[in-house]
């Protein structure tokens, strides 16, 4: 085999090579511990900062510590003292500590509303106080989640419902009595609506006796108008005639006249301001002045005797 084995070109070196490779190997597994280590934290500077809890409950070591929501370190130790309190010891990264002021307060909250991370958060303090010193001691305050928000909300409605309930089935308390003055309003407005339907109607039949004569009346007159407008349609034709056969009397007659007239001289003036009255009265009524032409002014010829 060792004949073999100095012979083979494959078989030399082979331990070195062995010893290279798990040096490799190592050193990549050493890196890689040592790179999870400073992006953790591990290696980094820190100084303990301690507060003191009523209650372990939701505390643990490995905690992230949380400052305006930046990781600046972690829980490192959890112990219970003499007299049942938790003392609780975080490991804040020196770099961050001088942002921490002597008045800060630790609190513990949830990263969600329902299941979410348990968060430790730490709040700056007053810009007026002085730096925390490592090895300082902080106020810590137990924020309550969705539970105990739910179970507090309870405890403050119930005693809330429980006088709403009360209040409401009480028959002489104040609801009670103006639902009561609500029905009867409701019943009143209802019988003063019946009244007004009534008081309408009859308003509208006392409105109807007035206005159903006066319109037959109207209708009568103007019945009456058309009648009368029809007969003095068909009587106007037989007045113009009239009128036409009048002037052709006068035309005749005015030999007779001229005599009469030369005979009553001194009565003419008076004879002729009354017919002249006469005349225009008639050729100023109605139909008669819308038929008769316009007369013509001048003066009156008359016949002269040799």
């Amino acid at each position: 085999m060792t004949l073999l084995a100095d012979k083979d070109k494959r078989f030399k070196n082979l331990f070195g090579r062995a010893a290279i490779f798990l040096v490799l190997a190592v050193s990549g597994i050493a890196l890689t511990f040592v790179m999870a280590g400073v992006k953790k934290g591990v290696f980094t500077p820190k100084s303990s900062v301690y507060f003191v809890a009523d209650s372990g409950q939701d505390l643990s070591e490995g905690m992230p510590v949380k400052l305006s929501g930046f990781k600046v370190g972690t829980v490192k130790d959890l112990s219970l003292d003499e007299v049942g309190r938790v003392q609780v010891e975080a490991a804040i990264e020196q770099k961050y500590l001088p942002l921490i002021k002597e008045d800060a307060v630790a609190r513990l909250t949830k990263g969600g509303l329902i299941g979410g991370d348990v968060i430790l958060e730490i709040s700056r303090g007053s810009e007026r106080k002085n730096a925390l010193a490592p090895g300082g001691t902080i106020r810590f305050e137990r924020t309550g989640g969705v539970e105990d928000v739910a179970l507090e909300l309870r405890d403050r409605l119930l005693p809330i419902l429980g006088d709403l309930h009360q209040m409401l089935n009480d028959p002489e308390g104040d609801v009670r009595q103006t639902l009561k003055n609500l029905r009867e309003f409701s019943v009143e407005v209802r019988a003063t609506r019946n009244r007004l339907d009534s008081l309408l109607e009859q308003a509208d039949a006392g409105v109807t006796g007035e206005v159903v004569p006066m319109l037959r009346s109207l209708r009568q007159t103007s019945m009456r108008a058309e009648s009368m407008a029809t007969q003095l349609e068909q009587s106007l034709p037989v007045l113009v005639r009239k009128a036409d056969d009048t002037l052709d009397n006068l035309k005749q007659t005015s030999e007779t006249i001229r005599s009469a007239v030369e005979q009553s001289a001194p009565e003419l003036p008076g004879l002729i301001g009354e017919t002249h009255d006469i005349v225009e009265g008639v050729s100023t009524s109605w139909p008669v002045k819308n038929m008769m032409p316009v007369p013509e002014s001048g003066p009156v010829k008359m016949d002269s005797h040799d």
